[in-house]
C-alpha cells in the first residue's frame, strides 16, 4: 500500500512506519510531510499517488485543515491527532478513521480494515471541507461583552466555565480574568464546542479542562471543584448525572 504519513515530530513518523510494517505485509511511505506547505508542494506534484494518507491535525506551520481550503484532495484520510475535541466526532463519520496519539496497534489495524471495506468515499474532500469549516467556527468563536462604556471580547477556547447570577450572565478565563456578556447561557451553550463545554445545570457552563474534582453530593448528584475557583456551589443537577458522566467518557451530549 502506497501511504504518506503528515507528521511534523520525527519520533511520531518514525513509530507509525513502523506499526504500518506490523499491519501491511508490504507498506511504501512515499513522503513523510511536516508542514502545511510542504503538504501543498507535494500534493500539488503527485495528485493521487498515494492509497491512504495519514495526518496530523496540527503541523509544524499550522492547522492541517488549511490544506482543504488550498485544494481539492481526494485520497483518503486517517487523522492522527492527540486532540480530543468535536471534530473527532465528525471525523469518524466522514473520514474512514482517528487515531488518538500514541497509536496503539490494534486501532490501526482497525482503521486499516475499515479503508479496506470502505475503499474510497464518493467525494471525501467535499465532507472535509464541511469539517475544516465548523473546526474554524468553532476554534475562533468569540463572546461580546460591555465594561462600563468599552466593548470588550472573549474568545471561547479561553473560557474556564461560564455563569449566570443576579440577571447577568458572566464568564470567567483559565486565567481568572471575569467578563460580562450580552447573551444568555441558552444562546453561549449553542455556539460551545459540547466534547469540551458542559452544562452541569440551569445556570452554569463548564470547560472540561476547568474541573479539578468531582465528589458525590447528596440525592444523587455531583458536586464539581473548578480552577480558577468560582464563588457559588459547582453541583450537577441530578437529571445531568448520565449525561455528564457520558460527556466525561469523550461520549457526547446529544
Amino acid at each position: 500500500m502506497k501511504i504518506i504519513i503528515f507528521e511534523d515530530e520525527k519520533h511520531n513518523a518514525e513509530r507509525l512506519v513502523q506499526l504500518l510494517q506490523k499491519c501491511l505485509e508490504a507498506v511504501e511511505v512515499l513522503a513523510i510531510i511536516e508542514s502545511v506547505e510542504e503538504g501543498l508542494r507535494w500534493l500539488s506534484n503527485n495528485e493521487n499517488a498515494a492509497e491512504l494518507i495519514f495526518m496530523d491535525i496540527q503541523l509544524s506551520d499550522g492547522n492541517c485543515f488549511e490544506l482543504f481550503e488550498k485544494m481539492e484532495i481526494q485520497t483518503p484520510i486517517v487523522f492522527t491527532t492527540a486532540y480530543d475535541s468535536f471534530a473527532l466526532q465528525a471525523f469518524k463519520v466522514y473520514s474512514v478513521d482517528y487515531l488518538m496519539k500514541p497509536i496503539d496497534v490494534k486501532d490501526l489495524q482497525r482503521a486499516i480494515e475499515k479503508y479496506e471495506y470502505f475503499k474510497v468515499p464518493a467525494n471525501p474532500a467535499l465532507n472535509i471541507s464541511k469539517i475544516a469549516e465548523e473546526f474554524f467556527k468553532r476554534e475562533h468563536t468569540r463572546f461580546i461583552g460591555k465594561i462600563n462604556n468599552q466593548l470588550v471580547y472573549v474568545k471561547a477556547r479561553d473560557i474556564a466555565y461560564v455563569y449566570f447570577l443576579d440577571g447577568l450572565t458572566w464568564a470567567i478565563t483559565l486565567t481568572d480574568q471575569k467578563i460580562p456578556l450580552d447573551y444568555s447561557l441558552d444562546q453561549i451553550e449553542k455556539m460551545l464546542d459540547r466534547s469540551l463545554f458542559f452544562r452541569i445545570n440551569r445556570k452554569l457552563i463548564v470547560h472540561i479542562d476547568a474541573i479539578r474534582k468531582i465528589t458525590t453530593y447528596y440525592n444523587s448528584r455531583f458536586i464539581v471543584q473548578l480552577f480558577p475557583a468560582i464563588d457559588t456551589e459547582a453541583i450537577i443537577s441530578r437529571e445531568r448525572v448520565g449525561s455528564f458522566k457520558a460527556w466525561l467518557e469523550g461520549r457526547g451530549t446529544v
